[in-house]
């Protein structure tokens, strides 16, 4: 072998060398940037506007919960970064606002408060295969769907099933009006069509039905007028804390002193603040214990009034769980987007801050579901609310 070929492997063994020294060295840089790097995570609800109080309390909820993560040292040793996007209850917001969130590096999106919102969110995230998760989004349209969305409330059937038999047989009411609003069409519709199909198999009828507009700020006098025309001996209402606190307060200086029955959408403080003595003994269907005695449970209402100055309610609570179950899904992927979804699939008896729950193989969950009322001013927790299908589905 002659020299110069020593030469030439010799200078190969050195190149070999140097380049193995960069690519680790290179490695170990990019390996302790990404430990410095954030985890993004994306808020999107409804912040401004006359329904945001819902909104608020579930972003408050988040930010308590990320806070405490980021307190104790984050994930992996990476801060988890939070970006808030405020939807305005828009749908077209929702899908700009989630498209938006995702290019700044969100790898997850906890939101939207409502089901209109949330189903326009999901054709940015889903196609993005990033993951949705939802602290009180509801509609039964969007269960045993194979998709990247999650959520921590109950889907509404059967929990609204249990609500139209609650009132046909403890009631005793076998007539009954629906008003609802339809800006918020995928969760109203959906809820007022299950109601009617299970109120009417019971054998009650519903009298009359109308929607409205809450983007137009109606007038409810001559829709409640028309239902007291139908001679109903009680109302259902699907709307917003405000709203139903309108409709509401419209009823009761008409002289229409008619039972009402609310869905969980409006159970915020912001029902009892705008109704007064209108709302007052009103009867609303949640999957929110008030009562909760759990240590975990007081520990969050406590911590949320020492950090916000006011009450949490069922919104701030999910919207705490949502954050709460996304961070430990987060802590078996080092923070990663990749295997996410698998994580919380593989999520069961998750030891929430209201009692355990579990991930069925579409993100839904099953949770009990409650009956309050208000009385005095303040909600009170009046019983809990069971279904049994006869029809053995």
């Amino acid at each position: 072998m002659n020299l110069n070929r020593l030469k030439t492997i010799r200078n190969l063994w050195i190149y070999f060398i140097v380049i193995f020294l960069l690519v680790g060295i290179l490695g170990y840089f990019f390996i302790e940037r990404k430990k410095n790097e954030p985890i993004i995570i994306g808020f999107s609800a409804q912040l401004t506007g006359g329904q945001a109080e819902l909104g608020v309390q579930e972003r408050n909820g988040v930010q308590l919960e990320v806070e405490k993560i980021n307190a104790s040292g984050g994930i992996a040793g990476r801060k988890i970064s939070l970006i808030i996007h405020d939807d305005l209850g828009i749908p077209k917001e929702a899908e700009s606002g989630d498209d938006e969130l995702i290019k700044e590096g969100a790898i997850a999106i906890i939101g939207h408060a409502t089901s209109a919102q949330t189903l326009a969110g999901l054709k940015v995230t889903n196609p993005a295969n990033v993951i949705m998760i939802s602290a009180t989004a509801s509609t039964s349209e969007l269960s045993g769907l194979d998709d990247y969305f999650f959520r921590v409330h109950p889907a509404d059937k059967n929990r609204v099933q249990a609500f139209a038999k609650y009132i046909y047989e403890r009631k005793g009411i076998t007539d009954i009006a629906i008003i609802y609003d339809k800006d918020n069409l995928v969760y109203s519709n959906s809820y007022s069509t299950i109601f009617n199909d299970e109120f009417q198999s019971l054998g009650g009828d519903i009298t009359d039905e109308v929607s409205f507009s809450s983007v137009t700020q109606p007038d409810f006098s001559p829709l409640l007028s028309k239902l007291r025309d139908s001679k109903a001996e009680g109302l259902l209402i699907v709307a917003s804390d405000i709203d139903t606190a309108l409709i509401a307060q419209r009823a009761r200086l008409m002289n229409w002193q008619i039972p009402m029955f609310v869905s969980g959408w409006a159970q915020t403080e912001t029902l009892i603040s705008n109704g007064g003595q209108a709302v007052e003994g009103m009867e609303i269907e949640q999957a929110y214990a008030l009562t909760n005695q759990s240590s975990t449970f007081i520990d969050f209402q406590d911590s949320y009034k020492a950090r916000f100055g006011n009450d949490s309610s069922f919104g701030a609570a999910y919207g705490y769980e949502a954050a709460l179950v996304l961070s430990e899904a987060l802590k078996k992927t080092d923070g990663n987007k990749e295997g996410l979804k698998q994580a919380l699939l593989e999520t069961t008896n998750f030891n929430g801050i209201m009692g355990t729950f579990s991930f069925d193989k579409f993100g839904d969950v099953e949770r009990p579901w409650y009956l309050s009322t208000i009385r005095n001013g303040k909600f009170i927790l009046a019983d809990q609310l069971t279904y049994t299908n006869s029809g053995g589905e």
